[in-house]
């Protein structure tokens, strides 16, 4: 599949609006087009417009989750979920970068507020947000141009580089060619074989089950990403267990039970099948490399292909 490059500006942090700037985060940073028209030409699969401004564009890096470092009031382990965002904008050559202490996910100052980049994208997300990998500096080919991205490219990416290092979990979404799949799941593979980044302390995976009594046992806690979004507003309806978790997933098939392929089982599934989860235990039964994920479903007369 070939992916749009999309040539611009990553920015961090607004200097005339400096709190109410963006918050880069390990998967999620701000774009600035050079040719906002061409994003607005992208595919839109679950039929959403993209969320775009005169300040830009969030990019979702494709393929990957890393910790959250803020999800509503919540978040994950910091230590792992800050660790994600700092190479990142390092990957991307933001330096001496600073967080406002009672701000602490806008930045307070660095050395640079915004800094040239590209992002290779195949369409946007049912958030309105880029969906792609990214890359720092200015590449040879034109704005607008079709690439074609393997293996190489694919690996000088700042998506790669997180998978590689341990620093996020793999998400793979059927809008990934199943080539590029591959190819990232054995980094991801040998990062949690080398035992570095977040490996060593990940929990609620088939290695083992994390024992959740409450929100703030969560927020301390290293699980795939995906996971904890869903455990956090199912612990809001005021659950103490996970007896009703199954149930709660499957009664929203859209926004809470993914849908899924199972690539060892080869059969399609839901996230209820690939996570047990009673008392206080709860665990995610298969590696997440190896099940696809389906972006949201378009809703009837969305636009797909603008």
């Amino acid at each position: 599949m070939s992916y749009t490059l999309l040539r611009g500006l990553f920015v961090i942090r607004y200097p005339d609006l400096p709190r109410q700037g963006p918050e880069p985060d390990g998967d999620t940073v701000k774009f600035k087009p050079d040719s906002p028209a061409l994003v607005e030409g992208l595919r839109r699969p679950s039929g959403t417009p993209p969320d775009i401004n005169a300040r830009g564009i969030s990019v979702r890096l494709e393929a990957i989750d890393a910790l959250e470092t803020h999800f509503g009031e919540t978040h994950q382990e910091l230590g792992g979920a800050n660790a994600a965002r700092d190479r990142l904008l390092q990957f991307l050559g933001f330096t001496n970068v600073t967080f406002f202490e009672d701000h602490p996910n806008k930045v307070k100052s660095a050395d640079q507020d915004s800094i040239r980049g590209y992002v290779l994208s195949n369409g946007i997300d049912a958030n309105g947000r880029l969906i792609g990998f990214v890359y720092p500096g200015d590449p040879t080919e034109p704005d607008g141009s079709d690439v074609f991205l393997d293996d190489a490219r694919v690996d000088q990416s700042a998506n790669t580089t997180l998978l590689t290092e341990g620093l996020s979990y793999p998400a793979f979404y059927a809008t990934l060619p199943a080539s590029l799949r591959i190819h990232l799941a054995t980094k991801s593979q040998a990062a949690r074989t080398a035992a570095v980044g977040v490996w060593p302390r990940s929990k609620a995976d088939p290695n083992g089950k994390a024992d959740v009594p409450d929100l703030d046992t969560l927020q301390q806690l290293v699980m795939w990403p995906k996971l904890f979004r869903r455990i956090v507003p199912y612990l809001a309806t005021g659950a103490t267990d996970f007896n009703g978790f199954d149930a709660w997933l499957r009664s929203d098939p859209v926004h809470r039970d993914d849908p899924l392929f199972l690539l060892e089982r080869g059969e399609h599934g839901n996230l209820h099948d690939v996570i047990e989860a009673a008392g206080q235990d709860i665990q995610l039964t298969v590696w997440p490399e190896d099940f696809i994920i389906s972006p949201d479903p378009a809703p009837p007369g969305a636009t797909t292909h603008p």
